[in-house]
């Protein structure tokens, strides 16, 4: 474009110049930022590490004797069995478990021991099965009789499973294990020790019976 006399000049190279600047600058930041943000964590596999596990608790202490293994709750002692003419195993608890008893009887059973209630059991192998959870106390579940008022002692079911019930002490807490094969008796095998009958008496007289506590130890029995 021309005004008279003179030539109007149009900066095209300052302008090319400029913007040839800005997009320099542009890609320069963009590098710039891109690396910045970049990050240098990697990602590895952690080691992996295996614990055993026991079944029966954390809380709970391997008692191997000549003829068998069981798992009792932790802190549990050695208890004494004066008077009784049956060779038992016995255990007593310890602070909040104080209260709580295992008899463990190997052979020659006392088969006229009366107890409140009962877990029936079934003999697998070397060990013993539950097929029952701990009954009522037996006196829910039995008619007393005349009989009964004199001994003290009356006979009883629980899920098939005969036992004698203690009606002259139905105030008490013993659980006593029990199958079909007879009255307090269970035979079992074990790989080393052969056959052998076994009974198992539990006696909770705490404020508050947790009968899981048996359920447990019995299930963790074994024959050696």
């Amino acid at each position: 474009m021309y005004r008279l006399g003179h030539q109007i000049k149009h900066h095209y190279r300052w302008y090319i110049a400029t913007l040839l600047l800005i997009i320099v600058l542009t890609v320069v930041g963009i590098a710039i930022l891109r690396r910045d943000l970049k990050t240098d964590t990697s990602l590895s596999q952690s080691k992996v590490i295996t614990q055993y596990y026991s079944a029966v608790g954390t809380d709970t202490m391997h008692v191997t004797e000549s003829t068998f293994s069981v798992y009792l709750p932790a802190g549990w002692k050695v208890a004494s069995n004066i008077g009784s003419p049956n060779k038992v195993y016995s255990w007593q608890g310890t602070g909040d478990d104080a209260d709580r008893r295992i008899d463990i009887y190997i052979d020659n059973l006392p088969i006229n021991l009366a107890v409140n209630r009962l877990l029936p059991v079934q003999a697998s192998n070397d060990q013993l099965e539950t097929i029952g959870s701990v009954s009522d106390n037996c006196t829910d579940f039995t008619t007393p009789t005349a009989q009964s008022a004199i001994t003290g002692t009356l006979a009883a079911k629980w899920d098939g499973v005969d036992f004698i019930c203690d009606v002259g002490n139905y105030e008490r807490d013993v659980v006593a294990t029990g199958s079909t094969e007879g009255i307090n008796t269970v035979t079992l095998t074990g790989p080393s020790t052969g056959t052998h009958g076994v009974l198992l008496v539990y006696t909770d007289n705490s404020a508050d019976p947790d009968y899981s506590i048996f359920t447990t130890i019995v299930e963790s029995f074994q024959l050696l």
